[in-house]
């Protein structure tokens, strides 16, 4: 195997079959992005959709306990006893 300086102009259409040419990312050619809007909808199991909808109860409870913590903590229940 046969790698070539980067530093070398290299005409890639004529490199024999065991030569690679090594690019840097930002030295490479820009490719084109995904555009998530032509996308869709991304096709799921049951269990992915009750595992994120477990996930997704579960952040909303943590995020209540934390809500009702920092009232408890300005003072804003009393506690009886």
């Amino acid at each position: 195997m046969h790698f070539l300086p980067v530093s070398m102009e290299v005409d890639r259409r004529n490199l024999p079959e065991s030569h690679y040419v090594v690019v840097h990312p930002l030295d490479d050619v820009p490719e084109e992005k995904v555009d998530t809007n032509k996308l869709g909808p991304m096709p799921m199991t049951t269990s992915v959709k009750l595992s994120l909808i477990a996930l997704r109860s579960y952040l909303l409870l943590m995020v209540l306990l934390v809500l009702y913590h920092v009232l408890d903590l300005a003072g804003l229940f009393r506690h009886h006893g």
